[in-house]
């Protein structure tokens, strides 16, 4: 089975940039195959890793009972469909997930595309994925294992406290990740050593992604991670962090 590196947090927190940087590490170290999922439903992962998506799972989902052809089963129509929405790129593939349920019944598509999901997965070395605040997938079980979890927080007082409920989220899901991290990114200077002895009741390590005003604009610019330099300093910084903590 794949080795799960799962980011949360809010928007704003760069937690997608990081995602990508990690799909950019891997591939550095020539570990394919990798499987990135998008699952925030305000999805930047493609324009990140310079992938033009077509469709997303939503649109699978949403469609799977009124084009599902008769000659078929449910689980033999969303297996089609769901390699259909993969999109294959140069080391990895990516799948974006979509916006969440409408107000139909989605209980006997969910049960199929959960197992077809792991199914998959099982064929990655790597899987990425980049998640909303809300941990949508995560709680109806579309994705229940996580064996690396980056919390992604700004500095803050409010930044630290929307990734400790994130962290409360998550627990409430009854998934326990084999490991937790608090990135504190767009970082000035550490936590305060009573904050952090706090924080480490919650999380096995803390790490800083230190402020970069030029790097900042990597989204605003349309630019990939692939088009950054080797010598960009946030690159550099949180290379460290994934050479640390991803097995």
């Amino acid at each position: 089975m794949g080795y799960f590196i799962v980011f949360a947090g809010k928007g704003g927190t760069g937690k997608s940039t990081l995602a990508a940087l990690t799909v950019k590490y891997l591939l550095s170290k020539n570990v394919k195959p990798v499987l990135v999922v998008d699952a925030d439903p305000n999805f930047c992962l493609p324009e990140l890793l310079a992938v033009k998506v077509r469709e997303t799972l939503a649109s699978v989902r949403d469609g799977a009972m009124h084009n599902k052809p008769e000659t078929m089963s449910l689980d033999e129509w969303l297996e089609i469909r769901i390699n259909s929405v993969i999109e294959e790129a140069e080391g990895f593939d990516l799948l974006v997930m979509g916006r969440p349920e409408g107000s139909g019944c989605y209980c006997a598509v969910n049960n199929v595309l959960k197992r077809i999901i792991r199914e998959i997965a099982d064929n990655y070395r790597y899987i990425v994925v980049d998640n909303e605040a809300g941990m949508e997938h995560i709680s109806r079980g579309l994705l229940n294992k996580i064996d690396l979890l980056f919390i992604i927080a700004t500095p803050a007082k409010s930044g630290i406290q929307a990734a400790l409920r994130i962290d409360e989220l998550i627990r409430e899901t009854n998934i326990v990740p084999q490991k937790k991290v608090l990135i504190v990114n767009m970082a000035f200077n550490e936590i305060e050593d009573s904050q952090k002895e706090q924080l480490l009741k919650y999380f096995n390590k803390i790490h800083y992604v230190f402020f970069d005003r030029d790097f900042m604009k990597l989204s605003e610019t349309g630019r990939s991670v692939f088009n950054i330099s080797e010598n960009e300093p946030v690159w550099k910084n949180f290379k460290k962090i994934l050479e640390e903590e991803i097995e």
